[in-house]
């Protein structure tokens, strides 16, 4: 009986040791709403995401949907060690989505990781950062 949870001690233990810690802070919050925030492992999913599908979905490791106030925004994430890239948006209506003007510009507050700026959604590349086993990603909106 010992033998099988030293073995079930030893598998837990090497999952625990596979997670890495991602501590995420969002700075210069104007508007109180619903922080949207998804960790995105998939190039893919990343740069064609547009806000509009609020939750879990394949190519987005982690993140949160909650409501919160102005100011800073801290939270912390154990997932796998990894390439990722973070994009949030705050629905200051609570709409679910991401609100644009006529020419798709932005009326809600945004960012990404690195901070990295583009006309829409940047380049995987130039958000992406690399986590082995902890990190803390800074986003000015």
């Amino acid at each position: 009986m010992m033998k099988y949870f030293y073995c079930l001690l030893f598998i837990l233990c090497s999952f625990q040791l596979r997670a890495a810690t991602l501590d995420v802070e969002i700075q210069g919050v104007t508007e109180e709403g619903i922080l949207h925030l998804a960790i995105y492992n998939s190039k893919k999913v990343f740069e064609s995401d547009r806000g509009d599908k609020p939750g879990s979905q394949p190519g987005i490791e982690a993140g949160v949907i909650k409501k919160i106030n102005k100011g800073t925004y801290r939270g912390s994430f154990a997932i796998p060690p990894g390439t990722y890239a973070i994009g949030v948006y705050i629905d200051a209506n609570e709409n679910e989505k991401l609100d644009t003007n006529f020419l798709g510009i932005p009326k809600e507050q945004y960012g990404f990781s690195n901070n990295a700026k583009a006309f829409g959604i940047p380049k995987f590349e130039a958000a992406s950062f690399v986590l082995d086993t902890y990190k803390i990603v800074q986003i000015v909106l």
